[in-house]
């Protein structure tokens, strides 16, 4: 494949095969196919951040890399999702809204002057149950412990935690270890280092990756 270079402060517009890519923890780079049959490399920040949009297959995404130009000076990395891409998104809400929203009550289109006659009770079909679905959590690619964190243990039977979501605690420990093995953030502030954490933190409880703190029976 022909690598995709990513000029600096010049946004870059892809669609990705998988999102997820394949992440290489001894170079700490992620490498990505775009639908065009390019190779896209991306830096640990850019792929942190490409986990946090978490776009679907094929959805076009930006890539802009942030760089002051100065010799030494490290660079900040922005994915975001397209403006086709977001109008797509929003013509899909569209879609499934109901469209008998906003037409008013039953009591408003009955005439005045007549009796209410009480609606049909609905049929009620049995629903069939499916079965679960297990979701592999995306927060960051698992090492062996000796490349990154150890895999994460089997989630005790009290844990009530929605499937693929990872405990806080858990998540905790995998952020930072990821952050102080990271030879990105190996001259980072601790205040900087506790931002980034925090940020990542954040993002994810949002998105549905993390649960609830796992206590231990």
């Amino acid at each position: 494949m022909k690598p995709l270079p990513i000029a600096p402060n010049i946004p870059l517009t892809v669609a990705l095969q998988d999102p997820e890519g394949r992440f290489d923890f001894e170079t700490g780079m992620g490498q990505y196919q775009t639908i065009t049959g390019e190779l896209l490399t991306l830096p640990r920040p850019a792929v942190v951040a490409l986990n946090t949009l978490d776009p679907q297959p094929g959805e076009e995404i930006t890539i802009c890399k942030h760089w002051s130009g100065k010799p030494g000076e490290k660079s900040e990395w922005t994915i975001t999702l397209s403006p086709r891409a977001e109008n797509a998104r929003a013509e899909a809400e569209k879609l499934t809204q109901d469209p008998a929203e906003g037409m008013g009550t039953v009591e408003s289109l009955i005439p005045t002057g007549k009796a209410v006659v009480a609606p049909p009770t609905p049929i009620r079909r049995p629903v069939r149950s499916r079965p679960p679905v297990e979701v592999q959590p995306r927060l960051f690619d698992r090492g062996t412990g000796t490349h990154g964190p150890a895999p994460l243990p089997q989630l005790a039977p009290a844990a009530r935690l929605r499937p693929g979501q990872i405990p806080a605690n858990i998540a905790t420990r995998e952020i930072l270890g990821f952050i102080q093995s990271d030879p990105n953030t190996a001259n980072w502030s601790d205040q900087a280092r506790q931002d980034l954490a925090s940020t990542i933190l954040i993002a994810s409880f949002k998105a549905g990756y993390i649960g609830l703190w796992e206590r231990q029976s």
